[in-house]
Protein backbone atom coordinates (compact mmCIF):
# COMPACT_ATOMS: atom_id res chain seq x y z
CA UNK A 1 0.00 0.00 0.00
CA UNK A 2 1.44 3.78 -0.85
CA UNK A 3 1.89 6.18 1.62
CA UNK A 4 -0.75 8.86 1.12
CA UNK A 5 2.28 11.21 1.33
CA UNK A 6 3.33 10.16 -2.29
CA UNK A 7 0.02 11.25 -3.56
CA UNK A 8 1.32 14.79 -4.20
CA UNK A 9 4.71 14.24 -4.95
CA UNK A 10 5.76 13.09 -8.70
CA UNK A 11 8.77 11.39 -9.38
CA UNK A 12 10.34 11.49 -13.17
CA UNK A 13 13.16 11.81 -15.28
CA UNK A 14 14.02 15.00 -17.33
CA UNK A 15 15.05 13.98 -20.82
CA UNK A 16 17.52 16.70 -21.95
CA UNK A 17 20.74 17.16 -24.31
CA UNK A 18 23.18 17.26 -21.49
CA UNK A 19 21.54 13.96 -19.61
CA UNK A 20 18.86 12.50 -17.84
CA UNK A 21 17.80 14.11 -14.24
CA UNK A 22 15.66 12.79 -11.59
CA UNK A 23 12.95 15.20 -11.25
CA UNK A 24 10.75 15.66 -8.38
CA UNK A 25 7.47 17.51 -8.59
CA UNK A 26 5.70 18.51 -5.01
CA UNK A 27 2.31 20.05 -4.93
CA UNK A 28 3.58 21.80 -1.28
CA UNK A 29 5.69 24.02 -3.69
CA UNK A 30 4.26 27.56 -3.99
CA UNK A 31 2.94 28.57 -7.37
CA UNK A 32 5.22 30.02 -9.42
CA UNK A 33 4.02 32.65 -11.56
CA UNK A 34 2.15 31.81 -14.82
CA UNK A 35 4.60 30.00 -17.14
CA UNK A 36 6.99 28.39 -14.48
CA UNK A 37 6.95 25.40 -12.05
CA UNK A 38 9.03 24.53 -9.75
CA UNK A 39 10.55 21.24 -9.46
CA UNK A 40 13.50 19.37 -7.49
CA UNK A 41 16.48 19.27 -9.41
CA UNK A 42 18.24 15.92 -7.96
CA UNK A 43 21.35 16.49 -9.91
CA UNK A 44 21.80 20.58 -8.96
CA UNK A 45 19.86 19.48 -5.04
CA UNK A 46 18.26 22.29 -5.55
CA UNK A 47 14.22 23.57 -6.42
CA UNK A 48 14.51 25.44 -9.47
CA UNK A 49 11.79 27.52 -11.04
CA UNK A 50 11.57 26.47 -15.32
CA UNK A 51 10.13 27.31 -18.16
CA UNK A 52 6.87 25.15 -18.14
CA UNK A 53 6.35 25.33 -21.80
CA UNK A 54 9.63 23.84 -22.40
CA UNK A 55 10.39 21.35 -19.59
CA UNK A 56 6.92 19.71 -19.44
CA UNK A 57 7.55 17.84 -22.92
CA UNK A 58 11.13 16.69 -21.50
CA UNK A 59 9.32 15.08 -18.67
CA UNK A 60 8.90 11.26 -18.17
CA UNK A 61 7.28 9.68 -15.64
CA UNK A 62 9.37 6.81 -13.79
CA UNK A 63 8.41 2.85 -13.58
CA UNK A 64 7.46 2.08 -9.82
CA UNK A 65 11.10 0.15 -9.09
CA UNK A 66 12.57 3.22 -10.73
CA UNK A 67 10.94 5.59 -8.23
CA UNK A 68 11.18 3.43 -5.19
CA UNK A 69 15.05 3.76 -6.06
CA UNK A 70 14.76 7.63 -6.53
CA UNK A 71 13.08 7.73 -3.02
CA UNK A 72 15.54 5.51 -1.86
CA UNK A 73 18.53 7.59 -3.12
CA UNK A 74 16.67 10.80 -2.78
CA UNK A 75 14.14 11.18 -0.24
CA UNK A 76 16.98 12.51 2.71
CA UNK A 77 18.33 15.62 0.43
CA UNK A 78 14.97 16.46 -0.91
CA UNK A 79 13.15 16.85 2.16
CA UNK A 80 16.06 18.98 3.29
CA UNK A 81 16.02 20.99 0.18
CA UNK A 82 12.11 21.27 0.60
CA UNK A 83 11.81 22.38 4.09
CA UNK A 84 14.77 25.17 3.42
CA UNK A 85 12.88 26.32 0.76
CA UNK A 86 9.43 26.41 2.58
CA UNK A 87 10.86 28.19 5.36
CA UNK A 88 12.83 30.73 3.03
CA UNK A 89 9.96 31.46 0.78
CA UNK A 90 7.56 31.77 3.97
CA UNK A 91 9.88 34.37 5.36
CA UNK A 92 9.70 35.98 1.97
CA UNK A 93 6.13 36.11 1.48
CA UNK A 94 5.83 37.18 5.30
CA UNK A 95 8.55 40.43 5.00
CA UNK A 96 6.43 40.99 1.23
CA UNK A 97 3.07 41.34 2.93
CA UNK A 98 4.78 43.50 5.79
CA UNK A 99 6.28 45.79 3.03
CA UNK A 100 3.18 46.04 1.65
CA UNK A 101 1.56 47.04 4.85
CA UNK A 102 4.08 49.48 5.25
CA UNK A 103 3.60 51.23 2.30
CA UNK A 104 -0.03 51.19 2.16
CA UNK A 105 -0.32 53.08 5.72
CA UNK A 106 2.70 55.48 4.44
CA UNK A 107 0.31 55.73 1.05
CA UNK A 108 -2.72 56.71 3.36
CA UNK A 109 -0.40 58.86 5.44
CA UNK A 110 0.84 60.92 2.79
CA UNK A 111 -2.33 61.05 0.56
CA UNK A 112 -3.76 64.01 -0.89
CA UNK A 113 -6.87 64.81 1.17
CA UNK A 114 -8.46 67.63 -1.73
CA UNK A 115 -7.80 70.51 1.16
CA UNK A 116 -4.86 71.66 -0.06
CA UNK A 117 -4.41 75.38 -0.19
CA UNK A 118 -2.26 75.28 -3.36
CA UNK A 119 -5.45 75.53 -5.74
CA UNK A 120 -6.63 78.86 -4.82
CA UNK A 121 -6.41 81.66 -7.07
Amino acid sequence: MKNAAHSTVWYGELRALKGNTIIIRDEQLPEAARGRIYLYNTERDAIILYDEAIVTPKLFPLTDEQREAAELKFNASWQKTLDQFLKNHRKFSVSEKAEAKKEALEDDLFQDDGDDDSDDD
